[in-house]
């Protein structure tokens, strides 16, 4: 009914109350309330319908404003400000459809609601007159009779529905806040739920919230070591806010929510498969999954340990993030800058390889030739290790590792898993049973920082965490890297895997023409190789023109050294004693290239290495059947030398020496700790060899005995030996150490000539200390020698 102007005669006026205000309820009012009627009339707004409830909040409010002074009333032509009282149905327990359940059935289920209604309570607080308050029973039915007799695709169609009967004129609510709550909406959860906020007038002025309760997750968490070993109970509650959608009235999305039970899956299946050593990285990362794979706009986190304390229910972790927090880290964790500024590449990318059909360490080298001419670079690989078949048992050992490449700026983890998926398909790679054999696989284990979930890729790799044959070859490319989502190092999650799942893994150095040396510098379990050395030169400092150049001299002197039990035969044409004159190129290659080919020639297949610091000579070797490059110089006396090794790519050893072999014995001061330096000056030879693509898997590395060291200095890096190459940066790579005749040996016995005894005692100390590859002269002493101490420390089998 619409209400006269206050110009309208006084007749008039009582007239429309007589017709608004039910008679008999109006005709019981005393004469106060009928005063205070009257007096309240001027300031309702005319020209609309005026119902009984807003002239009760109107009697409340002048009430208040009488109680509490005028400050508290603000008075417009049209507006009356209203304490904030609340008027509430809690618990609510109805039965509709709110879209598919757990087993994806549109079947009826239990929905709890918790209304709220913001008004005052002022006027039936002081009068204890049924007729001015908010009527809940009232309430209760309509929405009930709303709710039970609906068919809702969602909670959000069901929260919007209910607000607005609460809103509708039977109700004549102003501002509502509504909790709709699905008990057992997950299997591993309490509840789940909406909770909005509306007004009457349509504006929105707080964020939608879903939320889940009590959600269980099991995970490895904690720092002490009790903690590492047996998951834990952790019970998570997270409510998801969404942006405010709809402004003055706007509803066009209304209906648009977040899918809870892909957001618990995607966390759940994360979280459960990671580790963790703080709470706090905890609780981190399911709101980086959540934002950054799931689209949340903001998140609230708490994560209890109900196991933390003795004494007390649960010690947790609150957080609140928004997607820019985690977009913004992203954007600075990502930047590849150059001196101008110009972001070009990033280098924080690191892909698994592996092969178990045909020539295994081929196929990998031929994919990551392919990714280079896609414009992915390599930048380091991992060493290379063969490994039992983990999931489908019935097929060939894999060889695996890992290689850390650079991709174009922007490029994203499904435009490189594109380029992965296309070079498989260029090696032949035809997909018959999941997890079976496979020529080659190429997968992305990491991609910086980012977190990616959808159906066709996970990253990080989803299993990585219970694959020592991916944790493995990472570690030896970044052992303290953190992993995106646990916050905990690589060399930490490999520690934590089952030792034996380690131990079987064997360190892979593929030769030329699919032959293969398993060295197994961290088991140890494979005896010690021999290397025999066969000096084609007239004054090398030991055996200098002992052996013939003629081609059946060669021969032969090469099958008793296999005979006697070399493993690998080093061929040299240039000494490198103190105070040697360098031959020219042509006559070094001259002496080893047909020495080369009449050994081939032969089909005697042993594994070959060429003893040169020469690339042209190393080239020229390798090309004649020679398998291994061994640089005394470890590349610093050719610029080429790195270089030529990438192209041949067979494997190289790099020894630590300093200056050259005319200068060598005046460098022998060391700044600081032997151990420290060598391994530090090493250590810059490997940057530089891999920075110039020699792979990690080809580095066999060697301590440098009798190069610019005196000789107490190579006894102390015997005595040392396994703390060189224990080194971070040397874990899991094969070592050759040469002791073999060296003067230093004789100092210390007096023993001059072959100075055999000496010698004997220093390969055994070698093998013993963790040498994969010793250099001798003497093959059927030294070998007798090495075989005892592998059977000394379980190498050799006995019957």
């Amino acid at each position: 009914m619409l209400v006269p102007d206050l110009t309208a005669s006084k007749a008039h006026r009582r007239r429309w109350q007589r017709e608004t205000i039910p008679s008999r309820k109006y005709r019981y009012m005393n004469r106060f309330r009928r005063a205070q009627l009257s007096s309240l009339l001027p300031n309702i707004s005319y020209r609309r319908p005026v119902y009984l409830a807003s002239i009760h909040l109107g009697f409340a409010a002048r009430s208040y404003a009488n109680a509490h002074g005028a400050r508290a009333m603000s008075m417009n032509s049209d507006k009356i400000a209203l304490p904030q009282d609340v008027v509430y149905v809690k618990n609510l327990t109805l039965k509709t459809i709110t879209g598919p359940d757990n087993w994806q059935r549109q079947k009826p289920t239990p929905v709890t609601l918790s209304i709220e209604c913001r008004t005052s309570v002022a006027l039936a607080g002081s009068t204890d007159h049924l007729p001015y308050s908010l009527h809940y029973g009232t309430m209760c039915k309509l929405v009930s009779d709303y709710v039970e007799n609906g068919d809702f695709k969602n909670l959000e169609a069901l929260a919007e529905g209910v607000a607005g009967v609460t809103l509708g004129e039977e109700c004549g609510a102003e501002w509502v806040r509504v909790r709709v709550e699905k008990p057992r909406a997950l299997l591993r959860a309490d509840a789940a739920g909406l909770e909005i906020v509306r007004r009457k007038d349509g504006k929105r002025d707080c964020e939608d919230m879903v939320f889940i309760d009590n959600l269980r997750l099991v995970t490895i968490i904690g720092v002490n070591p009790w903690e590492r070993v047996e998951k834990q109970n952790v019970f998570i509650q997270l409510e998801l806010y969404k942006p405010i959608p709809v402004l003055n009235g706007d509803t066009s999305k209304i209906g648009h929510g977040y899918d809870f039970r892909t957001t618990v899956h995607t966390i759940t299946d994360h979280i459960e498969q990671s580790d963790y050593k703080t709470v706090e990285a905890f609780v981190t990362a399911i709101a980086k999954i959540a934002c950054l794979d799931c689209g949340v706009q903001k998140i609230k986190v708490t994560a209890e340990k109900p196991s933390a304390l003795t004494f007390a229910y649960a010690a947790g972790v609150t957080i609140t993030r928004e997607a820019s927090f985690f977009a913004s880290a992203e954007k600075e964790g990502s930047k590849a800058v150059n001196g101008s500024g110009v972001h070009e590449r990033r280098e924080d990318v690191y892909v698994a390889l592996g092969a178990n059909i045909g020539e295994k360490a081929s196929n990998i080298n031929a994919a990551l030739k392919a990714l280079e001419k896609r414009g992915i670079k390599i930048m380091q690989t991992s060493s290379l290790y063969e490994t039992a078949p983990m999931y489908v048992t019935d097929q060939p050992s894999f060889l695996n590792g890992v290689a850390r490449v650079s991709v174009p700026a922007g490029m994203t983890p499904h435009e490189l898993l594109k380029e992965l998926k296309a070079v498989e398909d260029e090696c032949g790679r035809v997909k018959t049973v999941e997890k079976g054999p496979r020529t080659v696989d190429l997968d992305i284990v990491l991609f910086g920082n980012e977190v990616v979930s959808t159906d066709d890729l996970i990253v990080p790799h989803k299993g990585m965490l219970e694959r020592g044959f991916v944790l493995k070859p990472l570690a030896d490319l970044a052992p303290g890297l953190a992993h995106p989502l646990t916050s905990t190092t690589i060399a930490s999650h490999l520690s934590a895997l089952p030792k034996k799942d380690v131990d079987e893994m064997e360190a892979y150095l593929p030769l030329p023409r699919g032959r293969v040396l398993i060295l197994d510098p961290l088991r140890r379990e494979v005896p010690t190789t021999v290397m025999a050395i066969l000096n084609l030169t007239p004054d090398s400092f030991s055996d200098g023109g002992k052996y013939s150049l003629k081609d059946e001299d060669v021969v032969r002197t090469v099958k008793q050294m296999v005979e006697d039990g070399a493993g690998i035969i080093d061929v040299g044409g240039q000494t490198s004693k103190p105070g040697a004159v360098e031959v020219p190129v042509e006559e070094e290659v001259e002496r080893v290239v047909p020495a080369i080919k009449a050994i081939r020639a032969a089909r005697i297949d042993v594994p070959i290495s060429v003893d040169t610091y020469r690339a042209q000579v190393a080239k020229a070797a390798v090309e004649a059947g020679a398998d291994i490059v061994n640089d005394v110089s470890a590349g610093t006396l050719d610029p080429d030398m790195f270089k030529t090794m990438a192209e041949l790519d067979v494997p190289v050893c790099l020894m630590h020496m300093r200056g050259t072999p005319e200068t060598m014995n005046s460098m022998t001061k060391y700044q600081g700790d032997l151990v420290d330096v060598v391994g530090q000056e090493l250590e810059a030879r490997v940057r530089e060899a891999e920075e110039a693509g020699v792979k990690r898997w080809n580095i066999i590395l060697d301590p440098g005995l009798g190069f610019a060291k005196t000789a107490s200095q190579n006894l102390e890096l015997i005595r040392r030996f396994d703390e060189l190459r224990s080194r971070p940066a040397f874990v899991g790579m094969p070592w050759l150490i040469g002791p073999s005749r060296k003067k230093f040996v004789g100092r210390v016995t007096g023993e001059e000539g072959d100075r055999k005894w000496s010698t004997s005692a220093v390969v055994g100390a070698s093998v013993q200390a963790g040498a994969n590859i010793v250099r001798v002269h003497d093959v059927k002493e030294m070998g007798m020698v090495v075989k005892m101490f592998d059977a000394m420390r379980g190498a050799v089998k006995l019957e």
